[in-house]
């Protein structure tokens, strides 16, 4: 299968508003360090970290500092933004940031679940095999992916799978909150035995629908 998709090298993520953030702070200031981070336990650093969430218009509020914006900025940017920010007020603050929705979603006939993108160039076949997911009743020649544009929106991208062209494409990598739907085959669906999976089959599109329509991640 030929179909032409244009490059498209890999891209760090860019967060979006409803992406949360976890927020580590260490400074000479230990009392305050271990209040920021919820410390449980100091014998044994039990650390929570700060959880921040991305609101509408971009921006984080980090208690005691104020806000930040960090809407389509990479981790790694967003965490040199706020280690700037609290350094306005903690000199030696040092700052560590993680995205704490750092998953992606399985959606078909037979498999549906969450799963960790592991790494950051993390492909669809990688995908495929870490969620347990089997090609027999799917139709690879049209597979979506439900994907938040830098503004939080829902756009859906639709591709064959089969196509040589999907590597290295826009379709390749996964990235944090992508759902993925695989639908079911022409020939399986016909194939059908049971009422459960008959419903199975015809809901999961219709999730699809309602996600692309109406959530925002």
């Amino acid at each position: 299968i030929n179909t032409a998709y244009a490059m498209e090298p890999y891209k760090e993520y860019k967060l979006a508003p409803g992406d949360i953030l976890s927020c580590f702070i260490t400074c000479d200031d230990k009392e305050f360090s271990y209040t920021f981070n919820g410390v449980l336990n100091t014998n044994n650093a039990s650390i929570l970290g700060k959880s921040l969430t991305i609101y509408e218009d971009g921006t984080v509020i980090i208690p005691f500092f104020g806000t930040v914006k960090v809407s389509g900025m990479t981790l790694q940017e967003a965490e040199i933004a706020i280690q700037n920010k609290m350094q306005e007020s903690i000199t030696d603050a040092q700052v560590k940031i993680s995205l704490m929705n750092n998953l992606f979603y399985i959606l078909s006939d037979n498999k549906r679940g969450s799963f960790y993108v592991y790494k950051d160039n993390m492909t669809i076949y990688q995908a495929l095999a870490i969620s347990g997911q089997t090609t027999e009743s799917m139709d690879i020649s049209k597979v979506s992916i439900v994907r938040k544009d830098i503004q939080g929106n829902s756009v859906v991208k639709t591709f064959d799978l089969r196509s040589q062209d999907v590597i290295q494409s826009e379709y390749y990598y996964i990235q944090p909150n992508d759902v993925v739907y695989f639908p079911t085959s022409k020939k399986a669906f016909f194939n059908i035995t049971s009422l459960g999976t008959f419903f199975t089959a015809v809901i999961t599109p219709l999730s699809l629908l309602i996600i692309a329509t109406a959530v925002k991640f």
